[in-house]
């Protein structure tokens, strides 16, 4: 299981259709149904989801079985259950306080003909802003980013699209609070072919006359 967010951005044209898509992908464990225990009585348990937890203030928010979402002090679980929402602390800030956004990059088209086939390539990339809106730092943070893109062709039996994708990671090795770190992914070169258009000979008019 994963926790994802993703962000698509959708470029298209006349022989391409383009997108991107961003994940960042978080361990699952902080967001699965867990059997906490009580601190004096160990007996008396409940089942919930870890939804957040303010290391400041000590206190802990889950959603219940019966999906009620309810807050209480870290110190009201017991030591073990503690101890587990502590370590994912930094995984429940990832979820809350990362703020994804895009820019498009597009670079000098690139225009040649081929007899009757016109061709033109447009280099584009994406900057990827990450936005940490907590206070903490957050340490080796990663996207991992897919561009799905259709590459268009002319033939002699009419256009052709060719799927293709290219992938890549970006890596953030500190994300300090309150700021935004940018990074820029590979670029992908985006061709466009077009088959000129050729009218047919002009018919010669009239009929020729006998004398």
């Amino acid at each position: 299981m994963k926790f994802t967010i993703k962000s698509i951005s959708p470029i298209f044209g006349y022989s391409l259709i383009a997108l991107l898509s961003l994940v960042y992908v978080l361990p699952s464990a902080a967001f699965e149904q867990r059997l906490f225990y009580s601190a004096k009585d160990k007996s008396k348990s409940f089942e919930a989801k870890l939804l957040d937890y303010d290391p400041i203030k000590k206190v802990v928010r889950v959603t219940l079985k019966s999906g009620k979402t309810t807050s209480f002090a870290l110190s009201l679980l017991s030591e073990e259950d503690q101890e587990y929402v502590r370590s994912h602390a930094v995984i429940l800030a990832v979820g809350r306080d990362v703020k994804l956004s895009l820019k498009e990059i597009k670079g000098e088209v690139e225009h040649s003909k081929d007899g009757l086939i016109r061709r033109s390539a447009t280099p584009r990339s994406y900057e990827v802003s990450v936005y940490n809106r907590s206070d903490q730092i957050i340490e080796d943070f990663e996207v991992r980013y897919s561009f799905y893109y259709c590459v268009g062709s002319s033939s002699v039996n009419g256009p052709k699209h060719s799927p293709q994708v290219q992938k890549g990671t970006l890596l953030y090795p500190k994300l300090f609070g309150k700021y935004t770190e940018t990074r820029t992914t590979s670029e992908v070169v985006m061709i466009r072919e077009n088959k000129k258009r050729v009218d047919p000979p002009a018919r010669s008019g009239g009929r020729g006359g006998g004398g």
